[in-house]
């Protein structure tokens, strides 16, 4: 993923400058997803940083206008992207830097009020999520893995579905069986039928 924007600029900024408006297309291998009581963000690699899906983030935070809270953040904060894999409709969805993604965690109130959603996902963020990337250097599941796993499991299902169809079939021609062998022997044998019941 290339972009001229997001090197760094030699103006102190760490994230790209974001004067005009690149965007950049997103290698599948280069997303990862985090996932917590049911939400999932998709973080994306850009110039081996970590980025995420605002959308993700702000619903994460129970923040409705994911836009203006993407105003709110600095121009090295936010940019966008083209997401390829299997989406429906406008691919371009708006991204922010590790540094934005704190800050909109700690300017959220929802996540100062304890009992939201919004409370247990900042906990959890700086509790687990920060701790294990300054450990590992990672969190979440890469995206080829998940890929590769979901195409295996719907393959799973396809299968399972038609023996299940099958199995069904099956049943059916067995009883259809059963009964065209029990009209035969009442037809031609009527008196080893009543033997054998």
């Amino acid at each position: 993923m290339t972009s001229k924007n997001m090197a760094l600029n030699g103006q102190g900024l760490a994230h790209a400058e974001n004067k005009k408006k690149d965007i950049l297309k997103v290698d599948p291998a280069d997303i990862s997803f985090i996932k917590f009581e049911g939400i999932q963000v998709q973080i994306i690699k850009i110039n081996n940083e970590p980025w995420f899906i605002a959308k993700d983030v702000c619903d994460a935070l129970g923040i409705v206008n994911s836009r203006d809270a993407l105003k709110a953040l600095d121009l090295d904060e936010k940019d966008t992207v083209a997401l390829t894999y299997g989406i429906q409709g406008n691919p371009n969805r708006g991204v922010i830097s590790e540094s934005g993604f704190y800050k909109l965690i700690t300017r959220s109130r929802k996540a100062t009020k304890q009992g939201t959603f919004a409370y247990r996902f900042a906990n959890w963020v700086f509790r687990d999520v920060i701790p294990s990337i300054r450990k590992t250097g990672s969190y979440g599941v890469p995206f080829a893995a998940l890929n590769d796993f979901t195409r295996r499991q719907n393959e799973y299902k396809a299968i399972a579905s038609q023996r299940g169809r099958d199995l069904q079939s099956c049943k059916g021609e067995l009883a259809s069986l059963n009964k065209e062998g029990r009209e035969l022997w009442r037809t031609y044998q009527p008196d080893l039928l009543e033997e054998a019941e």
